[in-house]
């Protein structure tokens, strides 16, 4: 057995073009893709030639952060190997077992971490998409990383809201243009929700610190639609009213990897833009996270 590293787009090569899976399910159809290069499928850290994958492999999957075709969360996901087929100028690899990191890493809090792993250093050096051949050191470097992301999804970890994600999917995309109309937006529930808020925030707004609690709103991450998924503790961020607003308008965000405040170009120079960079400590459910995250890519490129 053989461990590969796969550095992709989450545009062009993941299953469903999905970039930032929320629950393994999204990407359950397991099949990515590479570009099939013959004189050298794959690549040592030490810039010598290796060759392709094949099945009973180990692939680590980290998709590009950034760039034309991909906004994913780096390393991603650990799978192995089912099939490998030769497709024209790819390779598509079919895997099984896949198990998404609890926490996504982005290049750079890996290359701040583990700074002298020489796979790191040779993906800084070459940053497009490659297939990368890993000894037992660059397999140590990556596993430690993903130990300190916090580890893998049990494969038996269920999250309701994912699940739930999954199962609202046409209710959710009807709410989200209702909640853009208006900053305040009374519900039945929504007191016991905000104490519920309160409380897990420790009062204070979860990007300025604000504690001034008659300025405070509980936000939902994933908006309201009904579903009791939705209105869990993972779900909710203490925020300030006007911050609130623009969470909901998706201008600022939070990196899933990094867990730092992200700003639109929209609200440059704006006081806004000081928040930018900033770390959080959301405690929101990866699914929930990895959903707004999408949602605001979307509104950066349009």
């Amino acid at each position: 057995m053989s461990d590969f590293l796969l550095r992709i787009n989450g545009d062009t090569r993941c299953p469903e073009r999905i970039n930032v899976p929320e629950c393994p399910d999204d990407w359950a159809p397991g099949v990515f893709s590479a570009k099939l290069i013959k004189s050298a499928p794959s690549t040592r850290a030490d810039g010598t030639k290796a060759g392709r994958p094949v099945t009973g492999d180990r692939v680590y999957i980290w998709i590009n952060e950034s760039g034309r075709d991909s906004s994913g969360g780096g390393l991603t996901a650990v799978a192995w190997i089912d099939d490998v087929i030769e497709d024209n100028s790819e390779l598509r690899l079919k895997t099984n077992g896949l198990r998404l990191l609890k926490e996504f890493v982005p290049f750079d809090r890996a290359f701040e971490r583990s700074p002298l792993a020489k796979i790191l250093i040779a993906v800084k050096k070459y940053r497009p998409e490659r297939i990368w051949s890993l000894t037992a050191e660059d397999t140590d470097a990556l596993d430690d990383l993903i130990a300190y992301a916090g580890g893998l999804q049990d494969l038996d970890q269920v999250d309701p809201i994912a699940r739930a994600l999954k199962q609202n999917e046409d209710a959710i995309e009807a709410a989200l243009p209702v909640r853009k109309q208006t900053w305040i937006k009374p519900r039945h529930g929504q007191a016991e929700f905000r104490r519920q808020s309160l409380e897990r925030h420790g009062g204070k707004c979860a990007f300025t610190g604000t504690g001034v609690e008659e300025v405070l709103e509980a936000a939902h991450v994933i908006p309201h639609t009904g579903a009791p998924e939705f209105d869990r503790p993972e779900n909710n961020l203490l925020l300030r009213r006007d911050i609130h607003a623009l969470f909901d308008l998706f201008l600022i965000s939070i990196d899933p990897g990094s867990g730092i405040i992200l700003v639109s170009t929209q609200l440059e120079g704006s006081p806004y833009e000081e928040m930018r960079g900033k770390s959080v400590d959301h405690k929101l459910a990866a699914s929930a996270l990895n959903f707004h995250y999408k949602h605001f890519c979307k509104t950066v490129t349009t």
